[in-house]
């Protein structure tokens, strides 16, 4: 689990340095994360982007299933890679 709060945590950064980035992947977070990712999540796989506000916050629970997802799977087969925009990669 460590692997994806990483990976999501990396996505809150940049979205705050760069509101390009931010408004781009309000826009269309899948797309955006299958390219971080570079692979290609589910087509029923639904990405959705909250944004908190002075007067609502989001809480987000986990799912109750037992099993692994996509991005969980692919962590613990091969790695989850970001690359940044200097051409550097944060492989975990």
């Amino acid at each position: 689990m460590a692997i994806k709060e990483n990976f999501l945590q990396r996505i809150a950064v940049k979205a705050a340095e760069s509101p390009e980035f931010r408004a781009n992947f309000m826009a269309n977070p899948k797309s955006m994360m299958e390219e971080k990712l570079k692979f290609k999540l589910p087509e029923n796989m639904e990405v959705v982007v909250l944004e908190d506000s002075p007067d609502k916050i989001h809480i987000v629970l986990p799912s109750p299933r037992e099993e692994l997802s996509e991005m969980e799977l692919s962590s613990v087969s091969g790695g989850v890679c970001w690359d940044y925009d200097d051409g550097s990669c944060g492989c975990t």
